[in-house]
């Protein structure tokens, strides 16, 4: 008799530094075992994959032709959202669910951007996932966006003039997309304990990693049950 083996149900996080889990003032990436996106796959356990795909400077939208971080830093596309959506999520399929945890970096000066602009730079990205039948037999995944928590600081990064305030204001936005485009949202800023690093302002700490993925593995237990 044949056997089968029954393949874990796959999660795509796609997000910024802060999913691909940059420490605040040293810009080395934190171990798997302390970044969210590894805290969340420990407590899911077994029957669950988490993959990770953030980048550093990722916007929801917009092209970015300063991300010298990222060489040879040739295409200002590099760190378009909406841009580099679809050939992840294709690559990745199927998958249960979908995790957008974008944001912080819309937050830059040079974008010029509003609250209100950002959130619904999200809203177009669940759009896209919506649209992109990359759950099992071509079903549609659940989709969590994540609203990021408040900027702390606007010293470390002088292109983040204004950004603090911006960022206040931006959970009431992520509701409102969350409700129009039929998602589910989790606003980090709101978990007890969850704060930026006021080295950068911007960079999670370890124990809000900690916290933020304890809070999204329970979301996606509610929303996949």
């Amino acid at each position: 008799m044949a056997s089968f083996i029954v393949e874990p149900r796959q999660i795509l996080c796609y997000g910024d530094s802060n999913t691909w889990g940059l420490e605040a003032g040293t810009f080395a990436r934190f171990k798997h075992n302390v970044r969210w996106t590894g805290v969340a796959a420990s407590v899911l356990g077994p029957d669950y994959k988490v993959l990770e795909e953030g980048l550093s400077g990722r916007t929801t939208v917009w092209d970015d032709p300063l991300c010298s971080w990222l060489p040879p830093n040739d295409d200002p596309a590099v760190c378009n959202g909406r841009k580099s959506l679809m050939p992840i999520i294709h690559s990745a399929k199927p998958v249960v669910a979908v995790i957008i945890y974008l944001g912080a970096n819309d937050l830059k000066k040079r974008f010029s951007v509003t609250p209100a602009d950002i959130a619904n730079g999200v809203g177009i990205l669940v759009e896209k996932v919506q649209q992109a039948h990359s759950g099992p037999g071509d079903s549609q995944p659940a989709i969590l966006i994540v609203c990021p928590p408040p900027c702390t600081s606007e010293e470390f990064f002088p292109d983040l003039e204004g950004a603090m305030n911006k960022s206040l204001q931006l959970p009431a936005h992520f509701d409102r997309v969350a409700k129009e485009k039929g998602c589910d949202v989790l606003d980090a800023g709101s978990i007890s304990g969850v704060t930026c690093s006021e080295v950068d302002g911007l960079h999670l700490t370890p124990e809000s990693h900690n916290l933020l993925g304890n809070a999204i593995a329970a979301k996606l237990q509610e929303m996949l049950e």
